[in-house]
């Protein structure tokens, strides 16, 4: 149950938005008795900032590195808190999701983040969910998955966790947001959505959650009785 150099594994969970990345990390995490980051939520949380200091992705770089040098985003037993702030619901909007994807797009904002998940994963025992922790953030991981599921069932995943949120949203609309989603994600010049280098591909789209985590857990068991030992399902230690 431990990684090459004595800690124990890191696992990557990379897709596009409405794969299930999040859910089910955190149950995979859970099963595992790891910890669980959330990538994305970090720079969601910078988006968060930027967005409340009236700066914007179109602002001078300089303005904009100035900001971000000077906030702090922490992830603390599965809380996200912006300059001591919990923010953890306050970041799950429309505006801050395509916010972000436009931030994400800049130097400056994976410069302050990166660093920020590749420590918090040094120690091992953790999964990791994003759209570059396996290809950017840990590229050296010694489990890989990439979700995926068909544009349709991604986008009735978005409009079902909207209206859990009491925001009524049109599947059309959703549709197409996260189409375009998908695009600034795949073309932007740095750090590009793509499936990571030996990564374990799910497809999600006819999966429970219960299912695709089974399936990942499975996968981690056979690397395991292959030589490369890597973790052991077990109760929870968070």
């Amino acid at each position: 149950m431990t990684a090459r150099d004595g800690r124990e594994p890191v696992i990557t969970i990379d897709g596009p938005a409405g794969a299930g990345k999040s859910t089910v990390g955190q149950r995979l995490a859970e099963r595992l008795g790891y910890r669980f980051i959330d990538t994305g939520a970090m720079y969601r949380a910078l988006a968060l900032s930027v967005d409340a200091a009236g700066l914007s992705p179109d602002d001078d770089e300089a303005r904009l590195r100035a900001h971000v040098a000077r906030v702090d985003v922490r992830l603390e037993g599965g809380r996200l808190f912006l300059d001591g702030r919990d923010v953890t619901t306050e970041i799950r909007t429309p505006r801050i999701s395509e916010l972000t994807s436009r931030l994400t797009r800049l130097t400056a904002v994976r410069e302050k983040i990166t660093p920020l998940q590749r420590r918090a994963a040094a120690l091992g025992g953790v999964v990791l969910e994003g759209r570059d922790t396996g290809t950017v953030v840990c590229p050296d991981a010694e489990v890989k998955f990439y979700l995926d599921a068909t544009l349709d069932e991604r986008a009735r995943r978005r409009q079902a966790e909207l209206r859990a949120q009491g925001v009524e949203a049109d599947l059309a609309i959703v549709r197409e947001e996260i189409s375009r989603r998908d695009i600034q994600d795949t073309t932007r010049a740095l750090a590009p959505l793509r499936k990571p280098d030996g990564a374990i591909e799910v497809d999600t789209s006819a999966l429970t959650i219960d299912e695709v985590v089974e399936r990942m857990l499975g996968e981690i068991v056979r690397r395991q009785r292959g030589g490369r030992r890597t973790a052991t399902p077990r109760a929870g230690r968070r």
